[in-house]
C-alpha cells in the first residue's frame, strides 16, 4: 500500500522567512513530504523562499503555492526553475494559478496551462527533470480543463464535503494519475479569542470574491459568516461549528488528526496543513505547532 503523504503551507505574511528556514529544517526531519511556500503580492518572492528552504533540507519536496507565471518573463523564470531543480536534486515542486481570472476565467486558466506547456517545452537541463506541477483550482471544470496537463490539482479553503465534489468530477473524466491536494487552513494562537478573530477575517475576505460566495451559499455557511461578521463588530467573538469543520481554531493532536482524515476520506491524497498565527506570534507557540502537525503523521 502506498504511504500517506501530507504536506505544510508556510506562508511569508503569517510566518518570516528566516523563521520559515528554520521550520524548513524542522519539518525536513519528519515524514511530511511536501513544504508550500504561497507568493502573495507585496510580500516575499516564494521561488527564493523555496531555494534558501531547500537549501537546509535533504528530502522535503519545496516549492510555490502558488505564484503566477503568467506575470513573469519566461526565459528568466526557465532558468530559475532550472537552477532550483539543479541545486535540489529534484526537490522543487511549482504550484501555479492565474490570480485574479477576470471575466472569462477559461481563457485564463488556458493562457495558464498554456504557459506551463511553454515552461515544459524550454525546460532543457539534462541533469534534472521538470518539476512536479499542481495548479490551483476551486471550480470543478477548471479542475477537469487541467488534468492531463499538471502533476496535480491544489484546491484552496473550502470543506472536505466540497473538495469531494471536485475530486468526483476530475475521477469521472480523467482516467490518468492525478495529486489532489488540498489547504487546510488551521488558525492558532495563544490566545484562543485572537485565534477566532483570525479564522473569522479570512472568511469575511474570501466571502467578499464571487466564487467562494456561491460555494460558501452551496455548502451552507454563509448565514454563519456574516453571524460571525457581525459578532466581532459588537466586540464578541462567536465562531459557529459549521465554520469549525471548515476551518479549526486552536486544535488539538486529535481533532487535527480527524481533520486531514475528513480530507483523505474525500479524495484529498496530498492534504496540505496551512497554519496562520497572529502577527507577532512568538516562535516557539509555531514551534510547537509544527511539530504537533507533525505528529498526525507518526
Amino acid at each position: 500500500m502506498e504511504s500517506q503523504k501530507t504536506g505544510i503551507a508556510l506562508r511569508p505574511q503569517v510566518i518570516p522567512p528566516d523563521e520559515i528556514v528554520k521550520l524548513a529544517k524542522v519539518i525536513d526531519q519528519s515524514s511530511v513530504s511536501h513544504l508550500f511556500i504561497p507568493d502573495i503580492p507585496g510580500s516575499f518572492d516564494s521561488l527564493e523562499l523555496s531555494g534558501a528552504c531547500l537549501g537546509v533540507s535533504k528530502g522535503l519536496r519545496v516549492g510555490s503555492g502558488v505564484f503566477r507565471p503568467l506575470e513573469h518573463d519566461l526565459v528568466q523564470l526557465v532558468r530559475r526553475l532550472e537552477t532550483l531543480q539543479a541545486i535540489s536534486e529534484n526537490r522543487y515542486l511549482l504550484g501555479i494559478g492565474t490570480g485574479n481570472p477576470g471575466q472569462n476565467p477559461k481563457e485564463k486558466i488556458r493562457a495558464l496551462i498554456q504557459r506551463l506547456d511553454e515552461l515544459r517545452r524550454d525546460f532543457s537541463l539534462k541533469s534534472a527533470s521538470f518539476p512536479e506541477s499542481y495548479v490551483a483550482t476551486l471550480r470543478s471544470g477548471i479542475a477537469k480543463e487541467v488534468s492531463g496537463k499538471c502533476d496535480g490539482i491544489l484546491l484552496n479553503f473550502c470543506p472536505a464535503e466540497f473538495a469531494e465534489t471536485v475530486v468526483e468530477a476530475v475521477r469521472k473524466s480523467f482516467s490518468g494519475k492525478l495529486e489532489t491536494a488540498c489547504y487546510l487552513k488551521a488558525f492558532l494562537s495563544e490566545s484562543e479569542v485572537t485565534a477566532s478573530k483570525l479564522a473569522v477575517a479570512e472568511f469575511v475576505k474570501y466571502d467578499s470574491l464571487a466564487h467562494y460566495h456561491k460555494m460558501f451559499e452551496r455548502i451552507g455557511i454563509a448565514e454563519e459568516i456574516g453571524s460571525a461578521a457581525r459578532s466581532i463588530e459588537g466586540n464578541k467573538v462567536s465562531y459557529p461549528e459549521k465554520l469549525s469543520k471548515t476551518s479549526p481554531v486552536n486544535p488539538d493532536l486529535e481533532t487535527l488528526k480527524e481533520y486531514i482524515s475528513g480530507f483523505r476520506k474525500a479524495g484529498i491524497s496530498l492534504p496540505v496543513v496551512y497554519p496562520y498565527f497572529p502577527p507577532q506570534e512568538n516562535f516557539e507557540f509555531k514551534l510547537e505547532t509544527i511539530r504537533t502537525i507533525i505528529s498526525t503523521t507518526e
